[in-house]
């Protein structure tokens, strides 16, 4: 069995792969938290393999604590390209976030064909593959939290705790906020689908993961498949050219 981890900016999830199928564990919030519970009651695993994209400082507590629990060396993924049949046309391919990467690999194996993946949380990004494995690139845009977060920040009165959510006209200034913030998401989501449409046709599934996937759910128009283990998957299909 492999163990999974994927490091994000807010949480890190993890989960075995028996080469068939993901056993989720239990997700963590803060890096006090390290390592899971769930972690301290595993077997060996043969392998481990990680996407972080939360820094050094993770990267290194991980290392150290897989090597001290298992006496192994962790593989953490990067961007190489082609991997699991999937190829990057990125300028610059170091400056593409190996968990888009990993999403996008996700997707494409998830639907067998043109994918688009959004993924929603401290940024939201897009990710568009073609039928023929191609990752074509994308957008980035800052997540809700972030969004909300910039125009609290230096308010007076108004605090991120105080920002409430609503489906309705909002009829108070944070619910206006949070109204607007996700408007603003959903809007650019939905108009890089118009783009994508207009480009190369209505073949492309629409998938979406992350934290905040629901509350853009909410609001878009298009209809979305829900993975929230996508990372997680593309980290499971790349781990056999991570060994």
């Amino acid at each position: 069995m492999i163990l999974l981890v994927d490091a994000g900016n807010s949480r890190i999830k993890s989960a075995i792969w028996d080469g068939k199928s993901l056993s989720n564990l239990h997700p963590i919030s803060t890096l006090s938290d390290m390592p899971p519970t769930d972690w301290s009651k595993l077997c060996m695993p043969e392998r481990v393999a990680i996407s972080n994209v939360a820094g050094a400082k993770v990267a290194s507590k991980l290392n150290a604590w897989v090597a001290a629990a298992w006496s192994l060396e962790p593989a953490f993924a990067s961007v190489q390209t082609p991997i699991a049949g999937v190829t990057t046309c990125y300028d610059n391919p170091t400056q593409l976030g190996v968990d888009r990467w990993l999403g996008a690999i996700g997707g494409y194996h998830a639907v067998g064909g043109a994918v688009a993946v959004v993924d929603a949380g401290t940024a939201v990004t897009v990710d568009i593959v073609d039928r023929n494995g191609s990752h074509l690139g994308g957008t980035i845009a800052p997540g809700l939290t972030v969004m909300i977060e910039g125009l609290t920040r230096n308010t007076a009165h108004l605090h991120l705790e105080s920002v409430k959510h609503t489906d309705n006209v909002a009829t108070n200034t944070p619910a206006a906020i949070s109204m607007g913030c996700i408007g603003a998401l959903a809007g650019g989501i939905e108009r890089m689908q118009d783009k994508v449409r207009e480009l190369f046709g209505a073949e492309h599934e629409w998938l979406i993961t992350g934290g905040e996937a629901q509350q853009v759910m909410d609001l878009c128009t298009t209809e979305f498949r829900h993975i929230p283990d996508l990372v997680l998957r593309g980290l499971a299909v790349a781990s056999e050219d991570l060994a």
